[in-house]
């Protein structure tokens, strides 16, 4: 019942915003999706020993909010975001809220909370013994690059991320380049 409720309420979150943002947005050019694709290295080295040393990730963010620039050119932006992160049977999907703070047009800092949706080894130690689902907190932070400011932004984003219930089988690190459009 747990798991379906918190199903549930993810699936809720995200229809309002689907249903809500586009409206907002029209009225303000600074909104718009960002696509990432990259790596995840798992922290711990028996996740990397049963998998492999680097992860395939990919996420999708949509950004609803965006801040007027202050004096000193900081902005920032409130968005969601929904991604995927995995090697063979074991991955992640995490679904969040995201903040992105610019300090100027080229660096930023991220972070987000959410939920993450998880498939793992029962055991670590004996991967035999099969894989389980888990549902959990999920929070991340990051700092990236912007390599072009103009109408598609590419960025390259290093960050942190970390999955709560799953025995840190699905926390680590990730560098991912990033296109908004």
């Amino acid at each position: 019942m747990h798991k379906g409720m918190l199903w549930l309420s993810t699936v809720a979150l995200v229809g309002a915003l689907a249903v809500a943002v586009p409206a907002y947005a029209q009225e303000d050019g600074q909104q718009g999706y960002t696509f990432s694709a990259g790596v995840f290295y798992p922290t711990k080295s028996a996740v990397r020993k049963a998998t492999s040393d680097a992860w395939f990730t990919v996420s999708l963010g949509y950004n609803f909010q965006t801040s007027e620039p202050s004096e000193s050119g900081y902005y920032y932006k409130l968005g969601v975001s929904a991604g995927y992160y995995g090697s063979s049977d074991i991955y992640n999907i995490p679904v969040q809220l995201t903040f992105t703070g610019y300090l100027n047009d080229q660096f930023f800092y991220q972070a987000g909370a959410g939920v993450g949706f998880a498939k793992q080894f029962k055991d670590i130690a004996n991967k035999n013994q099969g894989t389980e689902t888990k549902t959990g907190f999920v929070f991340s932070f990051g700092l990236g690059y912007n390599f072009n400011a103009g109408t598609t932004p590419v960025a390259l984003t290093v960050g942190y991320t970390v999955q709560s219930g799953t025995n840190d089988q699905h926390t680590g690190f990730n560098a991912m380049l990033s296109f908004s459009f």
